[in-house]
């Protein structure tokens, strides 16, 4: 139970430069953010190309929330379920 208390400033240290690092990508990436190549060209031959591409980008993050959320769902409580059964 000792060494698993030793390891919580690692696994802190490590999920803060995870997110830092994921954060830096995304907003380093502006230009580039989730669209594939032939959505880019459908989007870029239209009359309104900057305000579409806005809302698609948009609308791409919106989908991926939930299987992010539920992914994120499932790890935390198979964590607290490991956790209470190391009480």
């Amino acid at each position: 139970m000792k060494e698993l208390s030793n390891n919580y400033p690692k696994l802190r240290s490590f999920l803060t430069a995870a997110i830092i690092f994921v954060a830096l990508l995304v907003l380093g990436s502006e230009s580039a953010l989730a669209q594939c190549a032939m959505c880019k060209e459908a989007l870029a031959n239209s009359a309104e190309a900057a305000a579409t591409a806005k809302q698609f980008n948009l609308a791409i993050l919106v989908l991926l929330l939930p299987p992010v959320l539920m992914f994120f769902g499932i790890f935390g409580m198979i964590y607290r379920s490991g956790k209470s059964e190391d009480s």
